[in-house]
């Protein structure tokens, strides 16, 4: 990290680029552009590394933020990915959807007066790199074991569920009744805000590691509970939020009104 403590006054925060409007008109690609190689570095370089670091407590995860900023800055682009995923599974995920407006950087000490270090952009940034250069996670000092767990859907839960699985050894085999991983994050946000690409390319990510999927496949329909029951050593159910809920208004549901969200 720079030298100079006032590192984050000389150097505002800058958020990247939104595309050009005429290429945003006629494609539904995500909107802002990454970070280059130097911005990544300079933004990164803004971070205080604070004896009690805000940021590290508010991320649900408790990712180790200031740590991959400094590799970040560094340069050490596949040691930063690696710290990224010890509490992340999809941290290039997260770098794109989450509010980090009022987790991560909401609580950075220097929000209010200087402008949040860009923590979920430099996230996007060390990942997507990190994959771009050929890092992949390192399963060499895993020991496999007799175990294996069907795991039931392969939104988020379930794949963290799989990642960490495999990481110990766990033969892992994840079922869903959709085409790709993801879940809502292949099938619900809008690719303006995370392509399908990115869930496509994790899916390749995970296959590497071990995990195997059983895509278009409903558990009930295609596979039935009691037969995973049967021949896993566990079953894990991740089965999502694709069920609609009522707004629980007073009033009688008039016309005009339209359920939004089907199973």
């Amino acid at each position: 990290m720079s030298q100079n403590v006032y590192q984050f006054i000389d150097l505002q925060r800058v958020d990247p680029p939104k595309k050009p409007l005429k290429i945003r008109k006629i494609e539904f690609v995500e909107i802002y552009e990454p970070f280059s190689e130097g911005q990544a570095k300079a933004q990164a370089d803004r971070c205080l590394s604070c004896g009690n670091p805000y940021c590290e407590w508010k991320c649900p995860v408790h990712n180790y933020i200031p740590n991959w900023l400094k590799l970040a800055n560094e340069g050490r682009i596949f040691e930063a990915a690696e710290l990224s995923h010890q509490t992340n599974t999809l941290p290039e995920v997260c770098g794109r959807v989450c509010p980090q407006d009022r987790l991560c950087e909401g609580s950075c000490t220097l929000h209010d007066e200087f402008g949040a270090v860009t923590i979920g952009n430099i996230e996007r940034y060390i990942n997507d790199k990190a994959f771009e250069m050929g890092w992949r996670p390192d399963m060499t000092g895993v020991r496999q074991t007799d175990k294996r767990v069907a795991i039931i859907g392969a939104g988020p839960a379930g794949l963290a569920c799989a990642d960490v699985l495999t990481r110990n050894g766990v033969k892992a085999v994840v079922f869903d009744r959709h085409p790709e991983i993801g879940g809502l994050l292949t099938f619900g946000i809008p690719a303006f805000k995370l392509e399908k690409e990115v869930m496509t390319r994790r899916r390749e990510i995970f296959t590497g590691m071990g995990i195997e999927f059983k895509l278009n496949t409903e558990v009930g329909r295609d596979v039935q509970l009691e037969d995973l029951l049967k021949d896993y050593d566990a079953v894990f159910l991740g089965v999502g939020t694709y069920h609609s809920m009522r707004g629980g208004w007073k009033m009688k549901m008039r016309t005009g009104f339209s359920t939004l969200c089907r199973s």
